[in-house]
C-alpha cells in the first residue's frame, strides 16, 4: 500500500498550468513509479507537448526532467543529457532543478569538472550561496556532496551533507506556519533527499570509515516511515523527478510493509 501512496501523490496547481498537461504529467509520474518506463516516457512526451502548445512552461520542464530520468533507466545518457541541456538552457530565471538534475547526471558518468561548472553556473547569481538559510544552499550543497563524490572525495562529500543537513535543520525551524505539517520525526520536507543521498553513500562508500550497512539501514527504515506523508506534500512548480531513486525507495517501502514491488519495465534501444 505504500508505493501506491507513493506513485500517486498530489501536487499542487503548477504556475500557468495547464491543466490537460498538468493531469498526462501526473499519470506519467504515476506510472514511473509502477515501473512502467515506457508507458510513463510516452505519456510524458504528450504532456510536454500539450504544456508547449500551452505556453506552460514549468509543466514543459517537469517533464523534460522525467523524460531524461527515464532515458537514464533505458540506459541512454546520451538522449538524458540531450534533454536536460536543453532544459537548462530554456529554464526560466530561478528555475535551477534542471540544472540540478543536470548534475547528477554528469556526476554518474564521473564528468567532475563539467558536473562542477554547471552547479557553480546555475548558483552564480545566489548571493551567499551555501551558507545562507535558503532552499538555494541546501540544493547548492547537495549538488557539490555529489560532485565531490564523483570526484572519489568520499569525506568531503560527507561534510557537504552534513552542512546541507545543518542548513535543512534551520530552514525547517524557521518555517513557524507549515512547521508541523511537513515533518515526520526528524525528517522533514527540507532535509529527506538529502538523508536519501545520505543513505546512499553510507552504503556505497568505499572507505570504511564512512561505508556503514547498518546506518544505511537505519536511515532507509526512517525515510520509509516518513515518505508516505511527506511524498504528498504540495509541490511548488518545479517537482523533483529523480525517478530512479524514487523506486529505490519504493523498494524500501515494499520491504517495510512486506508486499512485493515489480521490477522497472524497460525495453531496449536509444533514439
Amino acid at each position: 500500500m505504500a508505493a501506491v501512496v507513493v506513485a500517486s501523490a498530489t501536487a499542487r496547481v503548477l504556475p500557468a498550468q495547464s491543466s490537460d498537461a498538468v493531469v498526462q504529467w501526473r499519470a506519467g509520474r504515476a506510472l514511473a513509479l509502477r515501473g512502467q518506463v515506457d508507458s510513463a516516457l510516452r505519456t510524458l512526451e504528450q504532456a510536454g507537448a500539450g504544456a508547449r502548445t500551452a505556453g506552460d512552461l514549468a509543466t514543459e520542464h517537469a517533464t523534460q526532467r522525467g523524460r531524461a530520468d527515464l532515458w537514464m533507466l533505458r540506459g541512454c545518457v546520451d538522449s538524458a543529457s540531450r534533454i536536460l541541456r536543453e532544459a537548462v538552457t530554456a529554464a526560466a530565471p530561478g528555475d535551477r532543478s534542471s540544472a540540478d538534475a543536470l548534475v547528477r547526471l554528469l556526476a554518474s558518468q564521473k564528468a567532475v569538472a563539467e558536473a562542477r561548472t554547471v552547479l557553480v553556473k546555475a548558483y552564480g547569481d545566489v548571493p551567499s550561496v551555501g551558507r545562507s538559510i535558503t532552499r538555494e544552499s541546501v540544493t547548492f550543497l547537495q549538488g557539490m556532496a555529489a560532485v565531490e563524490l564523483a570526484g572519489g572525495q568520499e569525506s568531503a562529500a560527507m561534510a557537504t551533507l552534513n552542512s546541507a543537513l545543518a542548513v535543512a535543520v534551520r530552514l525547517h525551524e524557521g518555517d513557524m506556519t507549515a512547521r508541523r505539517e511537513h515533518a515526520v520525526g526528524d525528517i522533514t520536507d527540507e532535509n529527506a533527499w538529502l538523508l536519501f543521498d545520505l543513505a546512499q553513500l553510507r552504503l556505497t562508500a568505499k572507505s570504511p570509515g564512512i561505508r556503514s550497512p547498518r546506518e544505511h539501514a537505519r536511515l532507509m527504515s526512517n525515510l520509509a516511515t516518513a515518505w508516505p506523508t511527506l511524498d504528498l506534500l504540495p509541490e511548488d512548480g518545479v517537482p523533483i523527478t529523480r525517478f530512479a531513486d524514487r523506486l529505490v525507495m519504493r523498494a524500501a517501502l515494499c520491504a517495510a510493509d512486506g508486499s512485493a514491488c515489480q521490477a522497472p519495465i524497460v525495453a531496449k534501444g536509444c533514439p
